[in-house]
């Protein structure tokens, strides 16, 4: 359940260091992400705000990390491995300027100017990988998460890339997480599914589901 436990199955990413320029079709390559935010306006709902994490939110994305699922609801999906995002202190070690966490960049969902989600995304040529995306469980269900998953699309446009892929758990028994019908309503479409590093370390006959997006340009 990559989507809900953001430590899980991290590598190492190439070129991160991008500029993060939503609202824009250009990429000007590496160099430090643009501090700019971009204004999300469901019709009837309040407004949200997608940004570059900086070290400030690292209290902040450990509260959304720690109330974005019920107690015990993710395991044998993929929760309770431990990830940076547990905890303030280890989150903070972990920090390599300008926002980027064990190799993935981070971005953040503002509502009332309170950190309410947030995603971490690598660079894979001429991909973006969508690792995790966490919204805390109270804010659920008010376009949050959709307004992340657009923003890392368009990022993956302004950065020409040809798609966004993504993944998430299918346990022993055979079911996926809760939020796999949800990632198919906003576009997403299945690919295959495989055991990895990741999976194995969840447990036996775990898979994961991998998606994928392809971008228009």
């Amino acid at each position: 359940m990559r989507e809900a436990t953001p430590g899980c199955r991290i590598s190492a990413a190439r070129g991160l260091q991008f500029r993060v320029a939503f609202g824009k079709r250009h990429s000007e390559g590496c160099g430090e992400p643009d501090r700019g935010s971009v204004k999300v306006t469901e019709s009837g709902a309040p407004s949200i705000h997608i940004r570059a994490a900086t070290s400030a939110d690292v209290p902040g994305l450990v509260w959304v990390r720690n109330t974005s699922t019920l107690p015990g609801e993710d395991i044998g999906f993929g929760g309770g491995m431990g990830s940076p995002f547990d905890d303030a202190s280890t989150l903070a070690s972990a920090w390599k300027e300008p926002n980027v966490v064990g190799g993935a960049a981070v971005l953040v969902a503002e509502m009332d100017g309170h950190i309410a989600g947030f995603v971490t995304i690598e660079d894979r040529e001429d991909e973006l990988e969508l690792v995790t995306i966490n919204v805390s469980l109270e804010l659920q269900g008010r376009g949050i998460g959709a307004s992340l998953v657009r923003s890392v699309e368009e990022l993956g446009r302004g950065q020409e890339k040809r798609a966004i892929t993504a993944g998430t758990s299918r346990n022993a028994e055979g079911t996926p997480w809760k939020s796999l019908p949800w990632w198919l309503h906003l576009g997403y479409r299945v690919t295959h599914e495989e055991e990895n590093e990741w999976t194995r370390a969840i447990g036996p006959d775990v898979r994961e589901i991998r998606m994928r997006k392809d971008l228009d340009r």
